[in-house]
């Protein structure tokens, strides 16, 4: 009689406790945040959150539901985060590398044949001395020359910016550009071209928003870089990066790179010129 009663007792017990846990679980808890608020800390922690679990707040103040498992990983990750604001200093440097280098050969000069012929072949560059020239001294001489030429160039921008942590803000530089745009109308059966103005924005900077994680900094950042091509028509060129990344503090970073090629290369008779030019874009972060 006795065993059956134990028995019965144990699994209300368990029953009981099962119960108390699932009611605890289901209980909307409030968590009262000091220096951060809810809309900076609910996108830290949402994906902490399992499928049945619930999150919203405002101000400084959280409304949770979820495990108890679940409940002392978030109170982890809140104990690293809402702390009091850091004041960061953000750099990105965008740096272009341009080369270029062309290599031309060319036979030209004059060659006699015989008593009453000769043949004569015109040069078709523009008659310098540059690079290596074989043959004679007068210019109806017969003489092969080839040469190279190379060129280098660099730019770069480099964009600092003060923020608080949490703090989203940007910082660009740069000028607007008008140029005449062509319009296309119907006015009834007829089609007109009409021009207007258009300003096109070439400018330079990034946008980010940054978040303190214990050592590391997360970042989510979007650096932009234009220039100019052809002031009467606004052509500009311009790279964009879009990204989220954590860095450590005092570090450069390598957020991408850009490269590009091209080829050029031109033949005729008794002559021949290859231009090869590239291009190297790349983007850098450090956080102090």
């Amino acid at each position: 009689m006795i065993k059956p009663l134990l028995v019965a007792l144990l699994s209300l017990t368990t029953f009981l406790t099962c119960l108390a846990s699932a009611q605890a679980e289901n209980e909307i808890q409030i968590i009262q945040l000091k220096h951060r608020t809810a809309d900076e800390i609910i996108p830290i922690i949402r994906p902490l959150l399992g499928p049945n679990d619930a999150l919203s707040g405002t101000d400084y103040r959280l409304l949770l539901r979820t495990s108890e498992k679940n409940r002392k990983e978030i109170d982890r990750v809140l104990s690293q985060v809402d702390v009091a604001q850091r004041r960061l200093r953000i750099t990105v440097k965008q740096a272009v590398i341009a080369d270029r280098a062309a290599t031309s050969h060319e036979v030209a000069g004059e060659v006699r044949i015989g008593s009453e012929g000769r043949l004569r072949v015109p040069p078709t560059t523009t008659g310098d001395n540059k690079g290596l020239v074989i043959g004679g001294p007068k210019p109806e001489d017969l003489r092969y020359q080839t040469k190279r030429i190379t060129t280098a160039s660099r730019d770069e921008n480099v964009q600092t910016v003060t923020t608080m942590d949490g703090q989203r803000t940007y910082i660009r530089i740069g000028q607007s550009v008008p140029h005449v745009k062509k319009i296309l109308a119907l006015a009834g059966n007829q089609v007109l071209v009409t021009q207007g103005m258009e300003l096109q924005n070439v400018t330079t900077g990034f946008e980010v928003l940054p978040r303190v994680q214990g050592q590391n900094v997360r970042l989510e950042i979007v650096p932009r870089l234009s220039t100019l091509e052809n002031p009467a028509t606004g052509l500009a060129r311009f790279q964009e990066l879009a990204t989220a990344v954590t860095v450590k503090f005092g570090e450069w970073f390598d957020l991408g790179e850009i490269a590009t090629a091209n080829d050029e290369i031109q033949r005729a008779i008794l002559e021949s010129g290859a231009v090869r030019s590239g291009e190297h874009r790349t983007v850098l972060l450090k956080v102090e």
